[in-house]
């Protein structure tokens, strides 16, 4: 059921907000055992007919908080559904979920895959999330045509697996995530690491390799048949650019794009930062609201400036210039509702501290590094992409978001992870 609980305004819109609660399952004792779920939904006040359905799924250790729903729903124009995992939420809040928590046993239950794959936390996470399509899908307000998922970290990992498997999500957003765990752990300090010795386990556990073969998203995405944009951070501890890349490639089509913020990560750049962390926050915010509000609108075709995708920017080709190297790319100028606002090339020798060099606009396409911003470093050893920073033509409000090029890997290039206890 939804109850109505208020209208407020949210970045300017005004919104109707319920909360909610619905069925969902979890998987124990060898079966399945239904759950309450609970979370909040939001909805324009706004406007008449069927609105895309979004949800919004939380990260690891989070919950549903009605700002989840009004900001999504104020950002994208969709009725959106905020939902809190098997385990989660608070009980002053209204927010509490039935099942078993992500932390139950030491962290044991997100890996608990033995018996049955659905015993995975993960699992029951993603199943909530689906369930909440369904009570989208049978509003009368909402357009079961038009339904898309989102979610920042084990959210994101949520949004890539339901894209993976069903077929009614026509738009996943992913927000620092990615699967190819398998992939992300052969860096020593991955995170993931971290969570399994927590609960007991290693990579050589079968648990963990049950969890791959049957839940990891890079194995269920060639199947999808979503639209994604996969927004992640250039440094990212849980999901790092060798998962990202190896997730990406397993998406079919071209109906997908990338945006990745440059030094973004998992929070270590919050107390270990290159640069002043607000820049971080405001490069890894742009990628990602402007990515939601530009991917959710041109998929579900609710805004005439977001109809046209521009083409991803080419990989960046280096040029020796005699003991110093300078970049090249080819971008998509944007056609006539979007301009681009700033081109860089970004470069890192172990994918944990990025530099960026700013490219020129050379007509027809083309963005070169100039003669101040050539670097010394050999680039056959680097990691690298190129990122775009578009904006829409309005004189007031105008939208900015970013789309990056597939990040070019060394071969058997291995990211160097900062460790979760101290971010060094």
């Amino acid at each position: 059921p939804y109850t109505t609980l208020f209208r407020s305004w949210k970045d300017g819109v005004q919104v109707r907000v319920f909360q909610v609660s619905y069925r969902s399952w979890d998987y124990r004792d060898g079966g399945l055992s239904p759950i309450r779920i609970r979370g909040f939904a939001s909805r324009p006040v706004a406007g008449t007919g069927r609105l895309p359905g979004v949800v919004q799924a939380h990260g690891l250790g989070g919950m549903a908080e009605e700002k989840h729903a009004t900001g999504t729903s104020a950002l994208t124009g969709a009725f959106v559904l905020a939902y809190t995992g098997p385990g989660g939420g608070t009980d002053d809040l209204g927010n509490r979920s039935e099942g078993l928590p992500a932390g139950d046993r030491n962290g044991y239950r997100m890996f608990d895959t033995l018996e049955d794959p659905r015993g995975s936390w993960f699992w029951g996470h993603t199943v909530a999330a689906l369930r909440g399509l369904t009570c989208l899908a049978t509003r009368p307000d909402v357009d079961p045509e038009r339904l898309g998922m989102t979610g920042f970290s084990a959210g994101g990992v949520a949004t890539l697996m339901g894209a993976g498997v069903d077929d009614r999500i026509r738009a996943a957003v992913p927000l620092s995530a990615s699967g190819a765990w398998d992939v992300a752990v052969e860096a020593p300090n991955a995170w993931q690491h971290v969570l399994l010795r927590q609960a007991g386990l290693t990579t050589a556990s079968p648990e963990w390799t049950r969890l791959i073969d049957h839940l990891d998203s890079a194995r269920l995405l060639p199947d999808t048949r979503a639209e994604v944009l996969m927004v992640n951070g250039s440094a990212d501890e849980f999901f790092p650019l060798t998962a990202h890349r190896a997730t990406y490639d397993a998406i079919p089509g071209s109906a997908k794009r990338t945006a990745l913020a440059g030094n973004f990560d998992h929070g270590c750049y919050t107390v270990v930062s290159v640069e002043p962390k607000d820049d971080v926050t405001a490069r890894a915010e742009r990628a990602a609201s402007g990515g939601q509000w530009f991917w959710f609108h041109h998929v579900f075709g609710t805004d005439s400036r977001c109809a046209r995708v521009p083409e991803s920017p080419a990989a960046p080709t280096f040029t020796n210039l005699g003991g110093v190297f300078g970049a090249s790319t080819l971008v998509d100028t944007g056609g006539s509702s979007l301009k681009v606002v700033e081109v860089r090339l970004w470069i890192s020798q172990d994918a944990k501290v990025w530099v960026s060099r700013r490219m020129e606009d050379q007509g027809g396409g083309l963005f070169l590094t100039p003669a101040s911003e050539v670097f010394p470093w050999d680039p056959t050893g680097l990691a690298s992409y190129v990122d775009v920073v578009y904006s829409t033509k309005d004189l007031i409000g105008a939208k900015q978001f970013s789309l990056s090029s597939r990040p070019i890997l060394p071969a058997a290039f291995v990211p160097d992870i900062r460790q979760m206890d101290t971010c060094m």
